[in-house]
């Protein structure tokens, strides 16, 4: 299947990367290669060409963990004649990445009468209507019903995977607390990835949009998710994370909460009364990370499930046939 792909990549954005136009983008290619063109080329997402570039590392959103250098052979993509190309009707798919960044040869790819969608990964809810009305649209934040959108969600590279949980965790909970930005102290790939799977659970919650890398990274790494407000979720939002499951863990093991001073680990959203009561009354007590898996041997198995769940259901390549396959039933 030959597939232009419209990429948000250009110098006006704060941020070079676009984690739902970069992710969609790499199941696309895991499934049909260098017959996915992306237009223009998006050189971050290349081991061998990200190595020739002088760029701002302040400029990559989340420091590009888990998106940076997951593509190879750069100059292997044919880009050249991409408007005759789409007057020829050469491509069996023009796919709109980022649309509210860019709708780059629309024009040409309405006119000459070539198939398209778009995807909107944007954290806010909005849906720019002079799309959605011309084609298929994909929203990220997709708060109601709305039989003229398709959910989409964040997506996790197979390869980044971790291929068996870790027996021996160090952590109750993961270190890394979002919003807490002195707990933010990973300066790579590795090292990050290594706190989540030393980890038996996390914190996660929903920042300007629900949708989050982080949510897919705890689960890539063997680590149990807790996220605060779960259950308020739109049904469309998060539509591929196993939901109930993750109210079930948080309701199950709210009590390690109470063994962490609710200062350091709230913000002021989550930093209720009850909680502040609860580590004063158990401050200290059942800290122990031995006699907690003890307690809770279920854990392990938990771990398992959800790693299992996240190699099945959370992968680029089955974002993509996602995408396509909605695209093939319209």
């Amino acid at each position: 299947m030959k597939i232009l792909y419209i990429h948000s990549n250009d110098n006006n954005h704060q941020f070079y990367n676009d984690y739902m136009n970069d992710l969609l983008l790499h199941g696309l290619r895991e499934l049909y290669g260098n017959d996915v063109i992306d237009y223009p080329g998006c050189w971050y997402l290349y081991n061998d060409e990200i190595k020739k570039r002088k760029y701002d590392e302040k400029r990559f959103w989340g420091k590009g963990f888990t998106i940076k250098n997951i593509l190879e052979n750069f100059n292997l993509i044919d880009r050249e004649n991409i408007r005759q190309k789409i007057r020829n009707r050469y491509f069996d798919l023009v796919i709109y990445g980022s649309i509210r960044r860019s709708d780059l040869f629309l024009d040409e790819v309405v006119k000459y009468n070539n198939k398209f969608l778009f995807i909107d990964g944007e954290d806010d809810s909005y849906i720019q209507t002079k799309y959605s009305n011309l084609g298929l649209y994909f929203k990220r934040e997709l708060l109601a019903e709305n039989t003229k959108i398709q959910p989409i969600s964040f997506a996790i590279p197979k390869s980044k995977i971790l291929e068996e949980i870790d027996y021996h965790p160090k952590n109750i909970l993961a270190p890394l607390i979002p919003g807490k930005l002195n707990t933010y102290i990973y300066n790579d790939e590795s090292s990050y990835y290594e706190m989540y799977k030393k980890s038996i659970f996390a914190l996660t919650y929903k920042k300007a949009g629900w949708d989050c890398l982080r949510h897919y990274e705890i689960l890539m790494n063997g680590c149990i998710p807790l996220f605060l407000d779960i259950k308020n979720c739109p049904t469309n939002t998060l539509s591929t994370l196993p939901k109930e499951q993750l109210i079930y863990f948080l309701n199950n093991f709210n009590k390690i909460f109470s063994f962490y001073n609710p200062f350091k680990i709230f913000k002021k959203k989550y930093l209720t009364f009850q909680r502040i009561i609860l580590f004063l009354k158990f401050n200290y007590k059942n800290k122990d990370l031995e006699r907690f898996i003890e307690e809770n041997e279920e854990i392990f198995e938990i771990k398992n499930k959800l790693l299992d769940f996240t190699k099945k259901n959370l992968t680029t390549e089955t974002l993509a046939k996602y995408t396509l396959d909605c695209f093939k039933e319209r």
